[in-house]
């Protein structure tokens, strides 16, 4: 153990993209679906006393279209880079990928014509947050799979 040293492999991320790969294509679509309807709901909690607001909500992730699209063909999914670090980098925030929609229906509306009920808007963060753990779970699970997979023979 003494005369043996351990060998370090570096990694170097432009060597195998995750992405490409169907299962972590549709775990980070989850998570990233998961990200932006939290922010959605963070707006809705936050409006609870706005008159005339209309609670908002994200649509689900088709992941049937998602393992479709991608790659090469896909304009969304060659972000934009500086190629010349003097350059200022842009101001507008990248769009997020999945459309919010307002809600149609609500349990419950008040006299001003808010339609946020509290009690439904933790429950869908509860929800959101379950659905989150689940795609970090999957993903870390499938990380441990490929580093067993690609640890050389001891």
């Amino acid at each position: 153990m003494f005369g043996r040293r351990r060998r370090h492999v570096v990694w170097d991320p432009h060597t195998m993209d995750l992405t490409n790969l169907p299962l972590f294509k549709m775990v980070h679509a989850r998570m990233q679906w998961a990200v932006q309807r939290h922010r959605v709901l963070a707006q809705n909690v936050s409006n609870i006393n706005t008159p005339e607001y209309r609670t908002r909500d994200v649509r689900e992730p088709d992941f049937r279209r998602i393992l479709n699209e991608g790659g090469a063909g896909n304009p969304a999914a060659v972000p934009v880079a500086r190629t010349n670090p003097a350059h200022q980098p842009g101001t507008l925030p990248e769009p997020d990928p999945y459309r919010v929609r307002a809600q149609t229906r609500s349990f419950e509306t008040t006299l001003d014509e808010n339609t946020v009920v509290l009690e439904e808007q933790m429950q869908k963060v509860g929800e959101t947050k379950g659905r989150y753990m689940m795609a970090a779970s999957l993903f870390e699970r499938n990380m441990a799979m490929l580093k067993t997979a690609i640890k050389p023979n001891r």
